[in-house]
């Protein structure tokens, strides 16, 4: 009797964390202290996210049968200084990352819902500074346009990996907005081996009286030895706006700490933004470092310095 309780119990424990098997909790914090400092007005101080990384999300899969598998995944940003608890306004606390789920198997995955833009992996490679900047605000731009980093109502196919070659797609629908202005189609394909990362990009809405865009890019980067050397352009058109940039970074190893350095510049119409981000960070574990950062940027004219440190944690 004894013997088939302890089996019973076993058996009423085991089976929650069989079904939590193939399930993962993750996420991020990263928070910093910055300052700003405009030619005109004020310097501020600020503590919170300063690039939007922090995060927390589930992600598991299912195994199907016959090499197929479903796939989901739930992320939601928590990009605030947490002062206030969860903030459920737009732009601030707890909002939606990523919610989709799919199928994958030998010939690649399909899914649907709120997910990346295959644009991003393609052209991001030179978004490695841990305060933002123009290196990220490139491809901010051109996404605030075009769909953004992550894209809702949408449907992505993502290839097996092909002697390192990879391709994405998406197409996303926007009807419940009356018309097929936020409409999207991106193509994305990259090349990783060893050293060498390559990506090449395209997004086209679809076209109408309120959205004319096509914008295309591409990036790349390569690790010899203890240092990284990466290279990133996009050119476009949204709505009659010309629009183009280019930037380089470079990195270097010693140990657990990382010296970043980058410089670009961006034209969007008659407006021209020169950036130049020079950063160290410190690792203490896989998981956690430590950052300081120097930003010296202009646009317009007009200048403004940014220096802030911080620490990110992963989970």
């Amino acid at each position: 009797m004894k013997k088939l309780l302890s089996i019973a119990i076993a058996a009423v424990v085991a089976a929650p964390m069989a079904v939590m098997a193939d399930t993962t909790v993750y996420g991020i914090v990263d928070l910093g202290l910055v300052n700003t400092d405009p030619d005109v007005g004020n310097d501020s101080w600020d503590i919170g996210d300063q690039n939007g990384s922090s995060r927390f999300g589930v992600k598991g899969s299912e195994d199907l049968g016959n090499g197929m598998k479903a796939v989901f995944q739930y992320e939601w940003s928590t990009n605030d200084d947490f002062g206030n608890g969860i903030n459920t306004t737009a732009g601030a606390g707890l909002n939606a990352r990523l919610a989709f789920v799919g199928l994958s198997s030998s010939w690649g995955t399909v899914a649907i819902g709120r997910q990346w833009n295959p644009y991003y992996f393609a052209v991001g490679k030179t978004n490695i500074f841990d305060m933002g900047g123009t290196h990220s605000t490139y491809l901010a731009h051109f996404g605030a346009a075009l769909g953004g980093y992550r894209v809702g109502d949408a449907i992505t196919y993502n290839s097996p990996n092909m002697n390192g070659f990879t391709v994405g797609g998406m197409v996303q629908f926007s009807d419940d907005l009356g018309d097929d202005a936020n409409d999207n189609f991106a193509l994305a394909g990259q090349y990783n081996n060893g050293p060498l990362s390559l990506g090449l990009g395209y997004i086209n809405p679809a076209d109408d009286a309120i959205n004319d865009s096509d914008v295309w890019g591409a990036s790349g980067k390569y690790n010899f030895g203890n240092f990284m050397i990466g290279a990133a352009y996009e050119d476009g058109e949204t709505n009659g706006t010309d629009m183009d940039s280019w930037d380089l970074v470079a990195q270097a190893y010693f140990g657990n700490n990382t010296v970043s350095i980058g410089y670009g510049e961006m034209e969007v119409g008659a407006t021209e933004t020169e950036e130049f981000n020079i950063g160290l960070r410190h690792s203490f574990s896989k998981r956690t470092r430590a950052w300081v950062e120097y930003e010296a940027q202009e646009v317009g004219g007009a200048d403004t310095d940014r220096f802030g440190f911080g620490l990110r944690h992963d989970f």
